[in-house]
């Protein structure tokens, strides 16, 4: 007989709420394709609904798929890591380039690169890879800072306009610039001086869209 979570002091919101944190930013029907459940049982547990117990067996497939240990999604307990002790960041087919590139909404899941769990806390703050994705950068106009053929650790969660390293999208180009925000707008900057900077004035800002923050770039020497 499969085991349920029955228990009646269960916290089915602060489930849902982890599971939700650890499917981020993946769509939860591409989730649950890739976990092999479906997806109008992932709508359920995101809901946190109902009082039936979640069977524990679907809960592990879940957890696995998600890169988070099952204790953790179902209790809350350690750090959300799975006990291979590394943190799986999820890497797409989209380029983000100083020039042409594109960035497609059905972007392609080609696999994970792992990162440990003292990295991202110590070096991001954060608990888990969870609203992190890995893209790859192509073009010289960010050296000597991003090569071509760069892995780039994206923060999708962090999408507010503001100094630093972003990638983004401007008229259907997808781009790795640093941002330099000012009171009428914006600066685009390419570090490879060879490249001019662009001035985006404030009323053109609705032409950006936000990919996410640049945190860390993976080089080969």
């Amino acid at each position: 007989m499969i085991d349920h979570v029955h228990d009646p002091d269960f916290d089915f919101e602060g489930f849902a709420r982890r599971l939700a944190d650890a499917i981020f930013p993946e769509k939860p029907t591409a989730f649950a394709a890739r976990a092999g459940v479906s997806s109008g049982l992932i709508s359920k547990y995101l809901r946190a609904g109902g009082t039936s117990g979640h069977r524990l067996d679907i809960v592990a497939k879940i957890a696995d798929a998600a890169g988070v240990s099952l204790d953790w999604l179902v209790f809350g307990r350690g750090d959300g890591e799975s006990a291979g002790e590394v943190v799986r960041v999820p890497r797409f087919d989209a380029t983000l380039a100083a020039g042409a590139g594109s960035w497609n909404e059905g972007k392609r899941r080609l696999d994970d690169i792992p990162f440990t769990p003292a990295f991202f806390q110590k070096r991001l703050g954060r608990m888990s890879g969870a609203g992190f994705a890995v893209l790859e950068a192509s073009g010289d106009s960010m050296e000597p800072s991003i090569s071509n053929g760069d892995l780039l650790l994206v923060d999708e969660s962090d999408v507010r306009l503001s100094d630093g390293v972003f990638a983004f999208v401007l008229d259907e180009e997808a781009r790795v610039k640093r941002f330099r925000k000012r009171l009428d707008g914006v600066t685009i900057i390419s570090d490879n001086s060879a490249y001019p900077p662009e001035e985006l004035p404030s009323e053109a800002l609705d032409r950006i869209k936000l990919i996410g923050r640049i945190r860390w770039v993976g080089k080969v020497l």
